[in-house]
């Protein structure tokens, strides 16, 4: 076996040669890169997380407690939890926000929600957020939530076209936390147990112009995401989506005009459920404006929540006759 050379000393040449290039980025140290101010973060690395605050408001309206978010105004209004004994029957958030603009053949899924600048402010017992037009959907939006002394909130939208639309749709969706068993849908005569799988909208229409408009392009979106549409084709009785437990005294209904709501729909894969409004060809430089309510009922039954139903329906037209 031979001998073991001596390791050979270093040189300044060999040194000199392993010296970073000039140019070359240098290794910072964890300290230095920590101090970096936000959004100065190196290519392909994220920029530190920043806090920023958010006003928060609690309302409390009959025996519903929730919350509004006014820094994320699109996400409207959230159902928390019931006071005075009463059970929820799901919490639920981003109570019928604005999310969708739908026409004749496009769809502008989340635009209002993503794509248009929105303000909002608080009064005593409502909140208002106003969407600015965005690219391509020539709309500008009011969204007015009123709390009600019974538990629940009234939202009346306003929705100016500065040119005029076919098959106009806003579509107004609650968020669901978890993918819910008990939703229930008034159709053919009798209150169905309306389900969607995870990869499925299905939609109740109005009547079958209404299922026209579902078929017409305006949902490619969805199918594109590997979503597929199922159209009910005995339609909804009433522009209703009933949230109940077998076990509960509580329901949680979603309610519109017939005349203002061209279909309601679930969505399993992104646990909404949801009102389209308007649904009919708009003038340009004209306004539509929609009513609908989230209402807590006392429901010993699914009929039960009929008469609050055709309250909502009476009120609101008296309101718009005057």
């Amino acid at each position: 076996m031979s001998p073991k050379k001596a390791p050979r000393k270093k040189t300044k040449k060999a040194a000199k040669k392993r010296a970073p290039a000039k140019g070359r980025a240098k290794k910072r140290s964890p300290t230095k890169e920590a101090a970096r101010p936000s959004g100065a973060g190196a290519k392909g690395r994220p920029a530190p997380p920043a806090l920023r605050p958010v006003p928060l408001y609690e309302f409390e309206a009959g025996g519903l407690r929730g919350y509004v978010r006014l820094a994320d105004p699109d996400r409207g209004i959230e159902f928390s939890e019931c006071l005075e004994g009463k059970s929820l029957p799901s919490p639920c958030r981003e109570v019928l926000s604005l999310r969708h603009y739908l026409a004749r053949g496009d769809g502008g899924l989340l635009v209002p929600r993503e794509g248009a600048a929105c303000n909002a402010s608080v009064a005593k017992e409502a909140v208002l957020f106003k969407y600015d037009k965005a690219p391509k959907w020539p709309v500008a939006a009011t969204a007015r939530y009123e709390l009600l002394p019974e538990g629940g909130v009234d939202v009346t939208f306003a929705f100016t076209l500065s040119k005029g639309m076919k098959g106009f749709e806003a579509g107004v969706e609650t968020l669901m936390p978890t993918r819910q068993s008990n939703t229930y849908v008034h159709a053919s005569g009798r209150w169905v147990h309306a389900v969607a799988g995870p990869r499925l909208q299905r939609f109740y229409p109005r009547n079958m112009g209404a299922a026209e408009l579902i078929a017409d392009g305006r949902w490619n979106g969805l199918r594109m995401a590997g979503i597929g549409l199922s159209v009910e084709p005995q339609g909804y009785d009433y522009p209703m989506v009933v949230m109940w437990g077998q076990n509960s005294e509580w329901a949680l209904a979603y309610m519109a005009l017939t005349e203002e709501c061209s279909s309601i729909w679930l969505n399993g894969a992104e646990r909404t459920v949801g009102l389209g409004l308007v649904g009919a060809d708009v003038k340009p430089r004209s306004t539509a404006t929609c009513r609908v309510r989230a209402l807590l009922c006392q429901a010993a039954q699914l009929d039960d929540v009929i008469p609050y139903y055709r309250e909502f329906v009476r009120e609101a037209r008296t309101t718009r006759r005057r």
